[in-house]
């Protein structure tokens, strides 16, 4: 998602600032991330939308920004199947709720993270070529991202 290197440079300054080391700081930032799509895709869902990737899909980056900062931690967590795909993606979520229950400097973490993920989507939504892009636009991003040299 980070387009100049800088935005990197600046997010790994902020972790350090919090007291995390950039590569776990990057993995919980990745793991709010995906959470925050999950749980707005809830929304949809409760909202009348089938369970698809479509809906997924169908989702406005705004819509992803305002769950990030409007949901507390612990509603990231609601809804999660009980079983993940694999190892590391449980591995993430525990540190996750971890992160969610505990006291003191880690506290802020997950209110700083969703701070920058709010960001991140509303950055991403301004320099859309798409007057509305979505999560489908955002995984086509991606996407392109991982595949540049």
């Amino acid at each position: 998602m980070d387009q100049e290197p800088w935005r990197r440079a600046g997010r790994h300054e902020g972790l350090r600032g919090l007291g995390i080391d950039v590569e776990p700081g990057e993995q919980l930032f990745a793991t709010l991330t995906a959470l925050t799509l999950h749980a707005a895709t809830l929304d949809a869902v409760a909202a009348g939308r089938p369970l698809t990737t479509d809906t997924l899909r169908a989702i406005p980056l705004s819509t992803v920004a305002e769950a990030a900062t409007a949901k507390r931690d612990y509603e990231f967590l609601a809804g999660l199947p009980a079983q993940t795909i694999d190892a590391a993606d449980a591995a993430a979520v525990n540190r996750f709720r971890l992160a969610t229950y505990s006291t003191g400097r880690t506290s802020r973490w997950l209110f700083s993270l969703t701070r920058e993920l709010h960001h991140t989507m509303i950055t991403l939504a301004r320099r859309s070529p798409h007057p509305s892009p979505d999560c489908g636009q955002l995984t086509d991003w991606v996407r392109d991202l991982r595949k540049a040299p």
